[in-house]
């Protein structure tokens, strides 16, 4: 399932989730490149409406050309709801939006890319999500304080594989 978020001087939902991936590649051919710059308010907003989602594992994808310079919501208030979030974020960067951290504190990945090569990056994007695992953890701390614990992942590929990588 699939939603858009359009921002310029505002964000806005533009299309609620549907399955239907033609209808939201259709709005985004026709949405003109305009106006300011909401961006943390739009991943703010973006965060909020991927919570509403059905499917357990959520990934939220931003594509933007520029940097943040018409926000209620500043960067501070974005690394928290980021980091609480239970969402990965991938970062398609147009120009100079300089967010690729935003996609580190989540597992996802930044790309820095031109026009030409969106599609392309949008398929890398879904391929990743496609041979993800998901690893859980539940804390054996009786104190319900709130805090993030640190945790180590090693991984040992297969014989005849590749390496691996591990982003959380």
């Amino acid at each position: 399932e699939y939603f858009l978020v359009e921002f310029s001087s505002r964000a806005k939902v533009a299309e609620g989730f549907t399955t239907d991936i033609n209808r939201l590649r259709d709005r985004l051919s026709f949405a003109p490149a305009e106006g300011s710059t909401a961006l943390y308010d739009a991943v703010y907003l973006g965060l909020s409406q991927v919570k509403r989602g059905q499917n357990p594992k959520k990934a939220l994808l931003l594509i933007t050309d520029g940097e943040d310079n018409h926000s209620r919501y500043s960067r501070g208030d974005i690394f928290d709801s980021v980091r609480e979030a239970d969402a990965q974020i991938y970062v398609i960067d147009l120009g100079r939006a300089l967010v690729g951290d935003l996609a580190d504190m989540t597992g996802g990945h930044s790309y820095r890319v031109s026009v030409d090569d969106l599609e392309d990056t949008c398929e890398r994007i879904a391929l990743e999500l496609k041979s993800q695992y998901v690893i859980g953890y539940e804390s054996t701390n009786t104190s319900k304080d709130g805090k993030f614990r640190k945790l180590r992942v090693k991984v040992t590929p297969p014989a005849n594989m590749g390496r691996l990588s591990v982003r959380a």
